[in-house]
């Protein structure tokens, strides 16, 4: 009998689904060959210093640095992790189990999950390890077959320990350190710290912005209803330099713009990469504005559904030996018209650590939900643009223009052939009239008036191309999917990803993000991020004690991690040299002046309670009154973001709609769906305050026409 360990019950069931374990028992499945049965994630966690010390010691008493002599784990202190322990205890000790497969998800922490259980219960069983690229009863049943020995995994788990033991050491010891000094709760994070300090940077950058005045010389002229703008770009003259580029002008203006060059050629615009996690969700939140959190959590249920590959993946390139299963993808989906593409742009080792890039299943969904649906067809138009038969074609005409020893380049595109732009559209012009060699045309160049703009703000996009790239130049999205030819050079940057110069991983970046907006660092509205009052202070602080955990030695620890997997330094050697640097910090015992009070309270206003007179602010699925935490005189004020009045009429309900409707009562609605989602109208929708729940009324201008278009 094999006893099959899965991470999570979903898991576990699909196995049970391909495998025809139709028997289910307390806690897992079982037929005549398999038991399946499951962990909840992590059953454990790493001791807290209480634990080692075996009492309650306060923070301010406790000696730092603080260092187990030896790391231990404890089963978490939940009725239901404690249950399901038992069943695999007694699992894992049956006499008719002879062997164990540990099929923990396909990364370092699904490793480590099921190898700890193993562990904790001295087993002596031989253990298999079940690697799933995705969960589909095809891939199930072919990989349980081709299992190999657990211990070939060794190297992963104890990489995972590493990044376990490194963030427990930071973690631990920084946020005693910081808070204790600082007299106020200031959680501190290897990966934390730099998410919170590349938002600080930004915002100082954008706040201590001075905007400055220039000039360009610049010509617009019409040619057959089209305008031309000549612009010397590259030539800059400042606000006192004005009347010098007021004569350039002057002298340039008494020649014509002359012809010199026409060529026009065929371009085949290549189809953007496949996507890594990072990537899908710069895409959706930059596109779809769905937020990095909301996306993570719809990609890891279309997985876990079997829809698409194992999503937690740091590369667009696909491996040589999967070349097979794509082929049997574009027959899955031959209604598109596909075909192989053998190209190191799509299939390239080199570039793959673990994962390859996502992809979809040869399952298909029959049914999705809204946003389930937007993210699955947005890995399948991906899937398609680079498997497409047609390819892309441009008619491009580049065009030479000279004003006296002046030289404009001009472009500009046709589509001939549309390839992958039915499924991925791009921005594509043409503003050029017919010009042809030796046409002259007038020319009027005038000094215009610019001025420097500052900084952009932090966006998800960003964020997420600084912590995968954190010393390169941060390519969006947009440049990327314009880039004709895949010219854009990615192969540093996978060395260095390989290597382990990254901050966090795909993994579990989204999470931390979320965690610094939990500590109230930094504050998220639509897709831009900015710095609160506690993440000033908090990097300042942090800062005074040089507590140096930027970007560069955030790194210096995921090298270290990798190193582990390598097998170029040991697990106990990359301890070492973390315990030397925390003990660096510590023993400097900088004195600052401890906060008098707990930092202002950052959370953002979104109005006042039309209840209470209280403050209404925003969490993750409701607008809610402060008032809610009074005991006394308890406000239970709130309106929900998936709000059903709106919904029904296929609006969402954002932060400035609220923000009108506390300010002013009411808000003007455009586009409102009848209930046939046939007819579109607009209406002005009215808060109603009952004094005990919210209700919303619709006012229209035309009452009569509304009611035709509501029935």
């Amino acid at each position: 009998m094999k006893l099959i360990l899965a991470e999570k019950p979903s898991l576990a069931k699909n196995i049970a689904n391909a495998l025809n374990i139709n028997t289910k028992k307390d806690g897992y499945f079982e037929n005549n060959e398999y038991i399946v049965s499951f962990a909840f994630g992590h059953l454990f966690s790493l001791k807290d210093i209480s634990d080692y010390t075996e009492e309650n010691v306060k923070w301010h008493d406790i000696k730092l640095p603080f260092f187990p002599a030896q790391f231990k784990f404890k089963l978490k202190d939940d009725v239901g992790v404690k249950k399901q322990y038992n069943i695999l205890k007694d699992l894992i000790n049956r006499n008719d189990v002879n062997e164990i497969i540990n099929c923990g998800d396909a990364d370092r922490e699904g490793q480590i999950i099921i190898d700890l259980i193993l562990i904790s219960l001295n087993n002596k069983k031989t253990v298999k390890r079940l690697w799933l690229p995705e969960q589909t009863e095809e891939t199930i049943q072919k990989q349980i077959n081709i299992c190999e020995d657990n211990t070939k995994y060794k190297n992963l788990y104890n990489e995972g320990l590493a990044r376990t033991y490194i963030d427990w050491l930071f973690g631990i010891n920084l946020t005693i350190y910081s808070s204790v000094k600082a007299n106020t709760l200031l959680p501190c994070g290897r990966v934390l710290i730099p998410i919170v300090n590349h938002i600080y940077d930004r915002d100082i950058a954008i706040k201590n912005f001075k905007s400055e005045k220039y000039y360009i010389l610049e010509s617009k002229t019409k040619i057959d209803n089209k305008e031309i703008i000549l612009s010397l770009k590259n030539v800059k003259y400042t606000e006192y330099e004005k009347s010098e580029a007021e004569q350039k002008a002057k002298e340039l203006n008494k020649y014509k713009a002359r012809v010199i060059d026409v060529k026009n050629k065929e371009i085949k615009k290549q189809p953007p990469k496949l996507f890594s996690l990072s990537k899908l969700q710069s895409k959706l939140s930059k596109d779809n504005k769905i937020s990095f959190a909301k996306s993570m959590e719809i990609i890891q249920s279309l997985y876990e559904k079997g829809y698409i590959t194992y999503p937690r993946t740091n590369t667009e390139y696909l491996a040589k030996n999967e070349k097979s299963k794509i082929e049997n993808l574009i027959k899955v989906f031959s209604k598109y018209n596909l075909e192989m593409k053998n190209t190191k742009t799509i299939f390239d080792d080199s570039k793959i650590e673990s994962h390859s890039a996502i992809l979809l299943t040869t399952k298909i969904p029959t049914e999705l939900k809204n946003e389930e649906e937007l993210i699955y067809n947005t890995v399948l138009n991906r899937f398609i643009s680079n498997f497409l038969i047609e390819d892309n074609i441009i008619n491009q005409t580049e065009v030479k223009i000279s004003v006296n020893d002046q030289i404009f380049d001009l472009k500009g595109q046709i589509i001939k052939q549309a390839g992958f732009l039915q499924y991925e559209p791009q921005k594509i012009e043409n503003n050029l009239p017919n010009f042809y060699i030796g046409q002259e045309f007038n020319i009027k160049f005038l000094a215009i008036e610019k001025f420097t703009t500052p900084p952009k703000k932090i966006t998800e996009e960003s964020l997420s191309n600084f912590l995968k790239n954190p010393f390169g130049k941060e390519n969006t999205q947009e440049e990327l999917e314009n880039d004709d030819n895949n010219t854009i050079d990615d192969a540093e940057e996978y060395k260095n990803i390989l290597k382990g110069v990254e901050i966090g991983t795909e993994a579990t970046r989204t999470r931390i993000i979320e965690n610094a907006k939990k500590y109230q660092y930094i504050i998220q509205d639509k897709q831009n991020f900015s710095i609160t009052e506690k993440g000033i202070y908090y990097i300042k602080i942090l800062k005074k004690l040089e507590i140096d955990l930027f970007k560069e030695k955030t790194v210096e620890t995921s090298i270290l991690q990798k190193q582990v997997y390598s097998k170029e330094i040991t697990l106990d050697e990359c301890i070492e040299k973390i315990q030397l640097q925390i003990n660096e910090i510590i023993k400097k015992d900088i004195q600052i002046e401890k906060a008098k009070s707990q930092i202002t309270d950052s959370r953002e206003i979104i109005g006042i309670c039309p209840h209470c007179k209280r403050n209404v602010y925003e969490s993750e699925k409701s607008y809610y009154c402060d008032g809610f935490k009074d005991k006394e005189n308890t406000c239970n004020f709130t309106i929900w973001k998936e709000n059903k009045f709106f919904t029904d009429k296929g609006k969402k309900l954002t932060k400035t709609m609220v923000k009108n409707l506390l300010k002013k009562g009411y808000i003007d609605v455009k586009g409102f769906k009848s209930k046939d989602k046939n007819k579109e109208y607009d209406a002005r929708v009215k808060l109603k305050n009952t004094g005990k729940y919210i209700n919303f009324i619709l006012e229209f201008n035309n009452s009569n026409n509304q009611k035709k278009i509501l029935d």
